[in-house]
């Protein structure tokens, strides 16, 4: 992430437009090949799932490594590239995510969402930390191998796991390619039906989307936010360790919460506080106040979204998960991919301050509005939890 955007970046001139494109070129495989994984992963052992997407993601980034270090790459390299290596990612991380219900007990799910955060939101302070470094010294290119080295770390670490998952029964399924694409689009159906039934699912997933579309779809006005207060790739690096660090800490913290009665306070405060940080971050004219607002949104930001997937865990069918959250991740990715295409291209017509501060008004007013008026929102700042348990029964 860091390296492509600063690349594209320097290949158009600074264009914000052509980092926004290929930031959505990166997330719009969450919207058609997320959801079709997630279906799979609840059919599938879901470390096979892991582990053949993660060598699908290590393929695409020695790619970009060796087109860089060959000094061929262009930019529609970058976006293809970043369309491959997003269906990479997005076929890890619903089979990622509903694997973590299956391997800790209930009342430990909050801390295992929270670990597996802080270990993705340290990558995040590590990753730019070291990658600003090779990326000053070396260029883009050595960050892009060294990216690829890390995943392949991965990659052995997912043959070492001891899970296996439970063989689904087949029986009734015919055989065949299409037959197989028929039960896909059936499964994918039934989850969508069960998600559309339990409106505790459909409030919180409902408002990770505006979440995201207004708190988080920042990625490509950030190098043109470094350049704004006066510093180049070093800023836009340390924006990025900026909100890695305050990612981990929220992540953190969230995991330390015991009391379901406090958990409501504080989805409250970090739902708040991700509008308010947007604010912070474009109101900012100097480097440590971009800093920050960067530190203060990562840390609303992820701690948000952690909760926010534990209270989907929660509650859905261990038979439903990898669907139903891979529907949470295309809902998640598909808006940022969109929003940050949109937000791109404004930056080149519109103050980018502008284009952060305003959204975040916007989503602390719904975020307001959502608690005030829907009674699963409402039960959840309230309590921490939701209160009616009565589900529709799904039939598999």
């Amino acid at each position: 992430m860091l390296a492509r955007g600063w690349l594209v970046h320097d290949l158009t001139g600074g264009s914000a437009t052509a980092v926004g494109w290929v930031t959505f070129a990166s997330f719009f495989p969450f919207i058609v090949v997320g959801p079709v994984v997630g279906a799979l992963a609840d059919r599938l052992d879901r470390r096979l799932v892991l582990i053949y997407g993660t060598a699908f993601g290590i393929l695409g980034a020695a790619t970009l490594a060796a087109i860089t270090i060959a000094d061929v790459v262009q930019v529609w390299h970058v976006g293809v590239l970043a369309f491959l290596t997003g269906s990479a990612q997005a076929a890890t991380v619903p089979a990622r995510q509903a694997l973590i219900a299956n391997v800790v007990p209930d009342e430990d799910l909050l801390n295992a969402i929270a670990l597996g955060g802080i270990a993705q939101h340290g990558s995040r302070v590590i990753g730019p930390l070291f990658g600003a470094a090779f990326l000053a010294r070396y260029g883009t290119e050595s960050v892009f191998v060294l990216s690829t080295v890390l995943l392949s770390f991965g990659l052995v670490e997912l043959f070492r796991m001891r899970y296996r998952m439970e063989p689904v029964d087949r029986s009734g399924d015919d055989a065949g390619i299409p037959a197989a694409i028929v039960r896909i689009g059936r499964d994918l159906a039934l989850a969508g039906r069960h998600v559309r039934a339990d409106r505790r699912l459909l409030t919180i997933i409902g408002l990770v989307g505006v979440h995201c579309s207004f708190t988080m779809a920042f990625d490509a006005m950030m190098p043109t936010l470094a350049e704004k207060v006066g510093g180049s790739s070093g800023l836009y690096s340390s924006i990025l360790i900026g909100l890695g660090a305050g990612a981990l800490i929220g992540t953190l913290g969230v995991s330390q919460l015991r009391r379901d009665s406090l958990r409501g306070a504080v989805f409250l405060v970090v739902g708040l506080g991700s509008g308010a940080a947007m604010l912070v971050l474009g109101m900012a004219s100097t480097r440590w106040a971009v800093l920050l607002g960067a530190a203060l949104a990562g840390l609303t930001q992820a701690s948000y979204m952690t909760m926010s997937a534990t209270f989907v865990q929660k509650v859905v069918p261990d038979e439903l998960r990898g669907r139903v959250m891979s529907f949470y991740i295309m809902i998640a990715a598909g808006h940022m991919a969109f929003m940050n295409l949109g937000f791109g291209r404004l930056a080149d017509i519109v103050d980018v301050r502008l284009l952060l501060v305003v959204p975040g008004i916007v989503w602390m007013v719904v975020f307001a509005l959502a608690g005030a008026t829907l009674p699963e929102a409402r039960s959840i700042l309230r309590s921490g939890a939701f209160t009616n348990t009565a589900v529709r029964p799904v039939t598999v």
